[in-house]
Order: structure tokens, then sequence, then C-alpha cells
């Protein structure tokens, strides 16, 4: 669990009935109701930021509904994945070393949630979430963010992020979303050629936990998936696997850094009692040497995030060996055990 959480926790797409599309693609105006702009940042040409944390105490009595996200920066951020957590938690407002405060994302995740993740290296993001969804933020929370940023320019920049709310009427909202992350660690990407990895998670702990505390044990439905690799990357796809061993399609994109991952899906596509659910990540690896798992530049990840409209927070991550399976597509083909499957009950 502590893994999947520390390293999070995004075309148009027609399946089975439902659409899957970019974040931004039709918005209206935004009207922000809570806006921040982060204090700058330097980081000097040639280097990267990591473990870096930035907050924003909201200073709110009620709840926020979050329907709607936007962020923009002024470069230099490879990504950053945005938290809310009880405003006594962690650093005082401002930059921080998230180390020397304590901050963990597991913590966040657990006692607060997931607001947003950016996209690698994108300027500007908005998305809103469908269907009278939404990601509550509870009163007495803070913003945190868990920043990695890359300077390759010849030159030092100084650099900020703004993050923006839309804010829904309680009355309008009929769904509170939850993260679902799956991260396959277990990545050694080949050398000079395209290839893809897999991994498929059994789902009945989800169902099991939604059983055992609300009665209800066989179907979720996922809203908003954002994909997550580097510079490698060339493809992320997301389906549910039937008891039959059809895939149902949830998203898929072959968007690279630079572009947004995010995806909406509307209608949101219901697991409907699938007993698994199934990453697919691509790579175009054009270096000498096989890329593994890592933050930092010169490596690659295979995760996501993604909403979802149940009372359960859901990680799981492939850390056994992967191995080769076929061909497909004319590329190498690689599938990641998937070690284990976390299901969190969210009180209601």
């Amino acid at each position: 669990m502590r893994r999947i959480l520390l390293s999070v926790l995004a075309m148009t797409v027609v399946a089975c009935g439902t659409s899957a599309t970019d974040g931004g693609a039709g918005s209206a105006e935004f009207n922000a109701a809570w806006s921040h702009t982060f204090p700058p940042i330097t980081v000097r040409s040639g280097t990267e930021e990591d473990f870096l944390c930035q907050s924003w105490t909201l200073n709110n009595e009620e709840p926020i509904y979050v329907s709607g996200v936007r962020q923009y920066n002024d470069g230099a951020w490879h990504h950053s994945n945005w938290f809310f957590a009880p405003e006594d938690m962690f650093g005082d407002d401002g930059t921080w070393n998230c180390r020397d405060e304590g901050f963990g994302m597991v913590e966040a995740a657990v006692f607060g949630g997931v607001v947003f993740a950016q996209s690698t290296q994108t300027f500007e993001e908005t998305f809103r979430f469908p269907n009278k969804s939404a990601v509550i933020i509870p009163p007495h929370s803070k913003i945190i963010g868990a920043l990695h940023l890359v300077n390759f320019a010849a030159a030092d920049i100084d650099t900020t992020l703004t993050l923006q709310f839309e804010d829904a009427e309680p009355e309008d909202v009929e769904v509170s979303l939850q993260p679902l992350s799956f991260l396959i660690y277990s990545l050694a990407i080949p050398p000079q050629q395209q290839s893809r990895w897999h991994m498929t998670c059994p789902m009945q702990t989800v169902y099991d936990v939604l059983e055992l505390n609300h009665g209800t044990s066989d179907d979720f439905g996922i809203y908003y998936v954002l994909g997550h690799y580097h510079s490698w990357g060339n493809y992320f796809g997301l389906s549910y696997v039937d008891a039959d061993g059809s895939e149902r399609l949830i998203m898929e994109t072959d968007n690279t850094a630079g572009d947004t991952l995010g995806r909406i899906v509307d209608p949101p596509l219901m697991a409907n009692g699938a007993p698994g659910l199934k990453v697919t990540c691509g790579y175009n690896n054009t270096t000498d040497r096989n890329l593994i798992w890592g933050n930092d530049g010169d490596k690659e990840m295979c995760m996501f995030l993604a909403y979802v409209g149940a009372p359960v927070k859901v990680v799981s991550w492939g850390q056994d060996p992967s191995e080769e399976v076929a061909m497909e597509d004319g590329m190498r083909t690689f599938e990641a055990g998937c070690s284990e499957v976390t299901a969190i009950n969210v009180r209601q």
C-alpha cells in the first residue's frame, strides 16, 4: 500500500456504451470558487527538485463539493499530486521539505483524500466530474501537493502553480468520488523497441468491503482516469475483465508526456461484478538499456489514478517479477503479477 500511495496518490474513446473524453473537452468557462497560487520555486538549470511539498489551508467551515479542477503553471513541473488532509496535519502553508515535516502520502490519502493529479509535464489542465459527482473535502482541511520539478533549460527558472476548484451545491451532488490507483512496479522495459505491459488485479476484495459495510457487493462506476508514464510512454489503457475473460474498455490514450493523460468517463462505466481490472502501458524505449521503475528522468513508470463512485479507496501494485507472455501487434508483451489489492472502507 505504501508504494502505490507514495507514488500517487490524463481522443475520445467509445466502448461498450460508454465514452471517455478529454477532461477539458467541451468545457464552458471555468468558474473558480476556490483559487490559490503557490509560492514560486527556483529550479536550477539541469536539476530536479523532489521531496518538496506545498500547502494551502482552506479555512473552510463547510464541506467543499469539488466538481471541477483547473491547474496552470509556469513550466518545469514534471508532475504533482494534490491531496486534502485535516488542517492540523503536516507543515505550515508555503513550501517545505516533505520528509522534514513528516508528510506521508499514505496518511494524507487515508485521513483525507486525493483531489488532483497532474499529467506529466502539462502546463494547463481543466476537467469537470460528470453525472452529479464530486470529490468532497471536509471542513477544516488543507491542500497539500507532493511535487516533482525538472528544469532541462539552460537557465534557472522561477515557477509557480495555480490550483482552482469549482464548487457544486450540496443538493446537486449525488455521488461522492473516491480514489482507485494501480502501479506496475516491476518494469524492465527492453531497449530499442516498443513493448506493452499489462497487469490484471482481482476485485473481489473491493466487493467484499462494499458488502460488509454498505450492503452492496458487485458494482461501482469509474468516472475519471488519469494514466501516468514518462518520456518513453506512448499508450495507456484501462479495462474491466469479465468472468468469461472478455474485456470492456474504460478508456485508452496514445498521448505522450506533455499532453493531457486524464479522461472523463461519461457516462461512468459500471463494473457489474467484473472479477478483474486490467491496466496496460505501452512504451517506445529508444535507449540502449532497460528502463526500470523510478521517479528520475531516466526511468519510467506505469500507474493511474481513477475516481470511483463508491465508498471505498482502492490501491494495488505489481511488485512480483513480470513475465513475457506474447507478441502483440508486433510488440513484446509482458504481464506483471498483481501483488496485493487493498480496499479501505469510507464512512458515509
